[in-house]
């Protein structure tokens, strides 16, 4: 799943790597409204070869229960990159939207990789989010790394790389080496 921050432009660069040091893998990716304003749909989709998956209720023919099959079907799910407002409803518990249905109801892997603004990573909110996300027994958090904000140029807390990323997810679903999954195949 991609969310809504600039950190979500560089996508498709990281879906290629993925597919060229994972090429076992199956990748569906979900994308927020707000991701969709820093890349292209059509993009992803030719990068992983399958349909883009949008954040809504509203899909042609009706109502389609899009939270309950993510929590079902997929060996995992990754927030990559996960913006301050996906991570705080999730810490809310929010139901407010299919994706975060879908992370609060599977029992599979939820890893997240947040990426915060200049000075937001200190305030004792989202601190304590970030603890809260922690008591959920399936949730993994991805430190983001140091680095410098497009917007302002100051030091920050920016999205860590795919890799580090992947790690994670492996090692908490089993397959540290990425060779394989449970299902012999995992879905991001």
């Amino acid at each position: 799943m991609a969310t809504g921050t600039l950190s979500t432009a560089h996508l498709p660069f990281w879906l290629n790597w993925l597919s060229t040091n994972r090429p076992h893998y199956h990748v569906t990716v979900g994308v927020t409204d707000a991701a969709r304003n820093f890349v292209s749909t059509s993009a992803l989709a030719a990068l992983t070869g399958s349909p883009v998956v949008r954040n809504t209720w509203d899909v042609a023919g009706g109502v389609e229960p899009l939270h309950t099959r993510i929590a079902a079907d997929y060996d995992g799910i990754i927030v990559f990159p996960a913006s301050v407002a996906f991570t705080s409803a999730l810490a809310a518990a929010s139901g407010a939207s299919p994706f975060h249905l879908a992370a609060l109801g599977t029992a599979a892997p939820v890893v997240l990789a947040p990426t915060f603004p200049p000075g937001v990573a200190d305030n004792p909110l989202v601190i304590d989010m970030l603890r809260g996300l922690d008591r959920m027994p399936n949730c993994h958090l991805v430190n983001p790394h140091r680095g410098k904000s497009r917007s302002t140029g100051a030091e920050t807390e920016v999205t860590a790389p795919l890799w580090d990323v992947m790690a994670v997810f492996e090692t908490a679903v089993g397959t540290p080496d990425g060779t394989a999954s449970p299902r012999e195949t995992a879905h991001a």
